[in-house]
């Protein structure tokens, strides 16, 4: 049993609960709904500019109204996606400007805001939070290329031309990745880490070199590097801080490991 557990064992029933992460449900709430309703109206003063300006202004027959009425829904569509992604960037950039984001291994303190660390930890979790609807959203989108949008613009990753996330779970922030990168279903990026409940959090940013692929069940920690041309297979781990050998561009195993693509055929 390490210090950790035991200093944990030791702490009282109220010191437990003091301790315990309460995210603050109100001001969480009112971020989801503000950044929903601000694009909707918008869209929704597009459309009714759309009715009454041009069909009803024009006197469109109403069935060329009725065929025309899908294309001007996904057009709208596409619209509110790129207002509510530029309007929370918006948001997310006033948050940086009192707390900037940091890379580096930080304290988890969780019940003093006032402390540097404290402030660093609350709006790490603001971040985390308001990327998710705009990165859920774009992903179920005819449109699913905004994924990399999402990323560049509220959150602070380099995306690279050409990189595509196919129903895989992408870095939030601190990813560095290069052109033509592919990524598989279920493979996974994770540039922090949490060490324990109530112990430090690692925050590094991932890089990955061009024309890299990631096959299912692939998984990249914080601080790992992989170099142009890598391939990496099914159900590899790419843990905290890994590095490929000189030369080498075939991976597999966990951790990962070189392989001689040869004997794989």
């Amino acid at each position: 049993m390490n210090d950790t557990q035991e200093n944990e064992e030791d702490l009282s029933f109220e010191e437990k609960l003091e301790k315990t992460v309460e995210l603050p449900a109100l001001d969480f709430f009112k971020i989801n709904f503000i950044s929903f309703l601000v694009p909707l109206y918008i869209c929704l003063g597009l459309f009714l500019l759309f009715e009454y300006g041009f069909i009803n202004l024009l006197s469109i027959p109403a069935i060329i109204h009725i065929f025309t009425l899908p294309v001007v829904f996904l057009v709208l569509y596409y619209i509110y996606l790129i207002i509510l992604i530029d309007f929370t960037a918006l948001w997310a950039r006033s948050w940086n400007k009192k707390s900037p984001p940091k890379q580096g291994v930080f304290k988890r303190v969780l019940d003093d805001v006032n402390s540097e660390e404290g402030k660093l930890m609350k709006y790490y979790h603001k971040r985390g939070f308001i990327i998710k609807f705009p990165m859920w959203l774009t992903s179920k989108s005819p449109f699913p290329w905004l994924i990399n949008r999402v990323l560049r613009k509220i959150s602070h990753n380099k995306i690279g031309k050409n990189v595509i996330y196919n129903d895989a779970y992408v870095g939030l922030e601190f990813t560095d990745i290069e052109d033509n990168a592919f990524f598989y279903p279920t493979s996974g990026l994770s540039s922090h880490a949490v060490n324990t409940i109530f112990g430090k959090i690692t925050m590094i940013e991932i890089k990955i070199g061009k024309n890299n692929t990631f096959y299912p069940g692939t998984i990249m920690g914080c601080g790992a590097l992989s170099t142009d041309d890598n391939v990496i297979y099914p159900n590899t781990v790419l843990h905290k801080n890994w590095r490929g050998k000189p030369g080498k561009l075939y991976y597999q195993g966990s951790p990962g490991r070189p392989i001689d693509v040869k004997h794989r055929s």
